[in-house]
């Protein structure tokens, strides 16, 4: 079967994760949508349907996807982009697949639906955000039970759900512990992968959910991880305490990290607090560090989503980072803020940071968008540590959010001028 995989309005809702990647690029669980898709269902094609400016880079990112152009008429599965993949959803797409035409609806979106030819020949995917218009083409299945992603918040807590569910799809075990290891609970929730190292005097706490360790990690003495946790490939965690959270490939890790997802290549080396937070890639936080993730109130946390103030419903919300951000030595970020892609962070952060911006009001020093060619060259500079370089598709999306994200800097205030701090 082909597959299409779309974004719809919420993408927007995900800036600025979501300026840089696509809606169905978000990892959530062990993987992505895009890689669950092609390893799971195996479909005969995976076409893919998104904003325009970030096709390219998705579809160099991943090389067996086709950019969605109109011109196939044959049977088709529609997915969207931001719904989580897990064992529930999984099995609401296996009905969609058995059932032609037919729309599967959660909470007024479309999560997924099954067009055959006849139906796909009267341009349906052109009134694909149109409810209405496609209930009255196909057959409508509801589910309120299914996971969609609708707000930031939602990151950190359906990645961990869709974690544990995949747990146990993976054949590694514990025997390569080693005696001087502790684990608190059974050994059964622990699965270690290839050419890892854990030093002596590591403890596992699995007593509330699975612990993953991918291959080529090291994890160095004194650090505590307590699940459900993943730590990614090729990372190196520092002595650090690490309860509940999702960790990348080729991450350094210390301090202390607790209900959030830290994505591939992005740094949290030394000491400090990251809590309730999902953190872009290239992100590097400095040493001392440290998020709130909680109001001196004990209220519901609000968060501001486009123009609007939303209340959030929940008591523990962090902080939202996008890629390539940089926080320096002691930066102290105040609840549910958002630091746009590229940006530099400085003292206390109060607010969030559009993209592109030099923040450091503490320090006196007012709002500054940030040289293209300066930020190019900084985020250059830190991939070559890790022997990876930026691509001209790269440069391209880069640049087309900074063009994107220049009325956000003009209405907040970030002023063009140079950079000095007494």
């Amino acid at each position: 079967m082909k597959i299409l995989l779309f974004e719809d309005e919420f993408t927007e809702n995900l800036y600025p994760i979501t300026y840089t990647r696509a809606s169905f690029e978000i990892r959530i669980g062990l993987k992505n949508m895009v890689e669950k898709i092609y390893e799971q269902l195996k479909p005969e094609k995976i076409y893919i349907l998104c904003r325009d400016y970030i096709r390219e880079v998705v579809c160099k990112r991943y090389p067996y996807t086709i950019p969605w152009d109109g011109s196939t008429i044959d049977d088709i599965l529609i997915i969207n982009g931001l719904l989580c993949l897990g064992e529930r959803e999984l099995k609401e797409i296996m009905k969609i697949i058995s059932t032609k035409d037919s729309v599967l609806i959660s909470n007024g979106r479309i999560v997924a639906a099954h067009i055959s030819e006849n139906i796909l020949k009267n341009n349906v995917l052109e009134k694909i955000h149109d409810i209405k218009k496609i209930q009255n083409l196909l057959e409508t299945f509801r589910s309120d039970s299914v996971r969609i992603i609708s707000y930031p918040w939602q990151l950190v807590k359906y990645s961990l759900e869709v974690f544990v569910e995949e747990f146990n799809s993976y054949s590694q075990d514990s025997s390569n512990l080693g005696d001087n290891v502790y684990v608190r609970g059974s050994r059964d929730n622990v699965k270690i992968d290839e050419n890892t190292y854990i030093e002596p005097s590591v403890l596992i706490d699995v007593r509330k959910g699975p612990v993953y360790i991918g291959r080529n990690v090291e994890v160095e003495y004194q650090s505590r991880i307590a699940g459900p946790a993943y730590i990614g490939r090729d990372s190196v965690i520092y002595g650090a305490r690490i309860e509940s959270s999702i960790i990348g490939e080729v991450c350094r890790i210390g301090g202390e990290v607790v209900n959030s997802v830290i994505s591939r290549y992005s740094n949290k080396r030394h000491f400090g607090f990251l809590g309730h937070s999902f953190i872009g890639e290239w992100v590097n936080l400095g040493a001392g560090f440290t998020n709130s993730n909680l109001k001196n109130t004990y209220g519901t946390v609000k968060m501001k989503i486009g123009d609007k103030l939303i209340d959030t419903g929940e008591t523990f919300v962090g902080c939202f980072i996008g890629d390539h951000v940089r926080a320096s030595i002691g930066t102290l970020l105040y609840t549910g803020k958002k630091i746009g892609v590229a940006s530099q962070i400085h003292g206390i952060v109060v607010r969030d940071v559009p993209c592109f911006t030099f923040y450091a009001k503490s320090l006196g020093v007012e709002m500054i968008e940030l040289e293209f060619g300066d930020v190019l060259k900084s985020i250059s500079r830190m991939m070559a540590r890790r022997n990876i370089e930026l691509s001209e598709a790269e440069v391209s999306l880069l640049r087309k959010v900074y063009e994107l994200s220049r009325e956000e800097r003009v209405k907040e205030g970030v002023k063009k001028e140079r950079i000095k701090i007494e």
